[in-house]
């Protein structure tokens, strides 16, 4: 079944469209719709969820729905365990744990934070608690539909929702509010929802949110051919590309701070030749909107790296029918500064070990603003892991209408040149979950500042980041390249503010160094007026336990003596570790040159954590996983960074000090004693 979903800016016809919504859940089989049934309530309730600030001043309240339309309602049931997700990370990641490196599988994960049995049936009862159930659950669906007959109440089959068909009138009696239609000021975009609702207090701890409700129902944009710019612009876009001749490329080659090729890279950090390739151990990159060219490659390869083979290439793994490669003869695809940066850094470490890279979602998401879809990792981590897709935390479901690409695409757009709606190459499948399997390593040279989304999305997005370390797999994100700020450079205002993902405490946050002229030393990279290494502390996650020796050290030894309110020095440090970043060998559309940013540093660091994996593998032990407890309990195995500062814009940031600081983390690797640490870990 199709979702039909309320999109207009007149009232009247968005209320007539509540006629006819439907939904599917990805991951149960189809089926008909559930029918209609009657709704009581008796228990006593709680209230669950209140409209915040937020929402109120971006939408409107236009007008009641009608008692007698019909909607589904979904119950989105809480995960057990996310409240002992850190202490079972911890478990197999701390190095002083017995159970170190004894990680899970993907069933073990999924089964431990599975919902309650009694959650499912508690639900059950509640709305059905005036007529009988004709069935719940996927065996019971399937059953159903055997006897040609439509479930009164249906249950997904990852068991994260319960579903039901019901009136306005009937919903908000279960639920003891009103529903109204709301329109959001910019867009004109209409949607229903409430502004509170109530739910037994026994069920409370079992239900996470009730939707549509606070939550507002999907909605997508008022105009079905959307007029749109091209997009050249993304959250996390880093690399700031410059064009070197050739000739005057290998003349710098011998001044690494000029030109910092593999050779020069490989010599900073002590890094030997690769001699291994374990067969499952490619390392991955998740990519959006830039695109490798194959060319590119090539290129790089002849003129800094000859002993990887001409023609050498990623595992492409397409999410949601995303492009794998640029196309050479169409200049109105992407800019490859991004990709080719992830490849051409990472290949001369790790070959012959693969790489394999995750490009998501269609050309229209991916070359086109699409009214201000700029989500980030969902659609990917749903493509790893199949019960993302569905479950429910924090108030968020699956993808967010608000932020994430929607599939099945069926738009169109208009752009200069082409007077006629054409369609970019959009995909009409249902989304992939579950598709792949996540590589041991996963770099990710994309960030943006926590506040571009809801807290809800986040602690959604960081519960899977730590679930993929309960099952060994390593995650290292861009820590941005805008200061303290990470709003952007230049941004005025008097509060830090974190970047995103790498505010999750179950990420490996990047920061960025440079080279100080004709030296090996490093700094904190910073073009003040340009960018500068991003680092400091998280608004919305606290400071981890493995991190809070490192933190508190910190703070009273070199208090930075900020205005009070201006960070929070309760938070997440940022970033956890730093590498070169600056002026990093590359070659982009046919011509070499030399690229910045902490996307630079990003897969850098992951290449190593790729390296280790494949000495470890070698001698039969398994994955680092999560990196993070080792890295702070070995601050001996980097090179500790004590100049520098990340400064942008005049607004003053953080200075680089003896031990751990946000702006250059725990240092530079060296990787023979980061290799030696691991080696001794079981």
């Amino acid at each position: 079944m199709a979702l039909s979903r309320w999109a207009t800016t007149s009232t009247t016809v968005a209320a007539a469209a509540l006629l006819t919504l439907t939904a599917t859940l990805a991951s149960a089989a189809p089926s008909p719709p559930p029918a209609t049934i009657e709704l009581t309530t008796s228990a006593p309730s709680t209230p669950h969820e209140r409209r915040d600030a937020r929402h109120e001043a971006e939408w409107a309240k236009r007008a009641r729905v009608p008692a007698t339309d019909v909607f589904e309602v979904r119950v989105g049931l809480a995960q057990r365990n996310l409240d002992r997700g850190h202490d079972l990370l911890m478990d197999v990641s701390d190095p002083r744990s017995a159970n170190y490196g004894r990680h899970w599988t993907a069933d073990e994960v999924a089964r431990a934070f599975a919902p309650a049995g009694e959650a499912v049936n508690g639900v059950i009862a509640w709305v059905t608690s005036s007529v009988g159930v004709g069935g719940s659950g996927a065996e019971a669906e399937e059953k159903g539909q055997e006897k040609g007959e439509r479930q009164r109440v249906a249950v997904a089959a990852s068991g994260g929702w319960v579903v039901f068909n019901a009136t306005a009138a009937e919903a908000e009696r279960l639920l003891q509010t009103e529903f109204w239609l709301y329109e959001q000021k910019d867009t004109g975009v209409v949607a229903a929802g409430c502004d509170e609702y109530h739910v037994p207090a026994h069920l409370s701890q079992h239900v996470d949110f009730v939707y549509p409700g606070v939550v507002l129902a999907e909605s997508k944009r008022s105009l079905s051919n959307e007029r749109l710019a091209r997009r050249h612009e993304r959250p996390g876009r880093e690399p700031r590309f410059r064009r070197t001749a050739k000739r005057e490329a290998e003349a710098k080659a011998a001044d690494c701070s000029e030109v910092a090729t593999p050779e020069c890279v490989a010599a900073l950090y002590n890094v030997p030749a690769a001699d291994k390739a374990h067969p499952n151990n490619s390392m991955g990159f998740f990519q959006k909107t830039s695109f490798y060219q194959e060319k590119d490659l090539d290129l790089f390869f002849e003129t800094y790296a000859p002993q990887i083979p001409q023609g050498t290439r990623p595992t492409n793994l397409s999410i949601d029918l995303a492009t794998w490669h640029y196309n050479e003869t169409d200049q109105y695809v992407s800019w490859p500064d991004e990709a080719d940066l992830d490849l051409d850094v990472a290949y001369p470490l790790i070959y012959p070990q693969t790489t394999t890279v995750y490009q998501v979602d269609d050309e229209y998401y991916n070359l086109y603003s699409a009214n201000g879809y700029f989500g980030l990792f969902n659609t990917f981590l749903d493509a790893i892991d199949g019960s993302y897709c569905n479950y429910s935390a924090f108030g968020e479901a699956g993808d967010n209408a608000e932020y994430d690409p929607s599939y099945p695409n069926s738009k169109t757009v208009i752009s200069p040149g082409r007077p006629d709606p054409y369609d970019p190459g959009t995909y009409k499948g249902e989304r992939m979950c579950g598709v792949y399997r996540p590589t041991n390593v996963i770099s990710m040279s994309y960030s943006t500042a926590e506040t571009t989304f809801t807290t809800s999305y986040q602690m959604r997005q960081c519960n899977e980041w730590m679930k993929l370390g309960l099952q060994g797999v390593t995650v290292v994100g861009s820590a941005g390249n805008s200061g303290p700020l990470a709003a952007g450079p230049c941004r005025s205002g008097n509060r830090f503010v974190a970047s995103h993902p790498g505010n999750c405490p179950y990420i490996t946050s990047v920061g960025a160094t440079m080279l100080q002229s004709d030296s090996a030393t490093e700094t904190v990279a910073n073009e003040p007026s340009v960018w500068a290494s991003s680092g400091g502390f998280s608004w919305t996650f606290a400071t981890p336990s493995y991190q809070q020796a490192a933190v508190s050290a910190y703070l009273a030894d070199h208090d930075p003596g900020f205005p009070a309110g201006t960070y929070n020095g309760s938070g997440r440090g940022f970033p956890d570790v730093a590498a070169l970043g600056k002026n990093l060998a590359v070659a982009v559309l046919g011509e070499v040159g030399v690229s910045d940013g902490t996307s630079a540093a990003t897969p850098l660091i992951g290449a190593l954590i790729n390296r280790i994996n494949e000495e470890r593998l070698a001698v039969g032990k398994g994955t680092v996983g999560f990196l993070n407890p080792v890295l702070y309990a070995n601050p001996g195995a980097f090179r500790d960074v004590t100049t520098g500062n990340n400064s942008i814009c005049g607004v003053e940031g953080f200075s680089a000090v003896e031990g751990w600081d946000p702006a250059s983390g725990l240092g530079t690797p060296d990787y023979p004693k980061l290799l030696e640490v691991f080696m001794a870990l079981p």
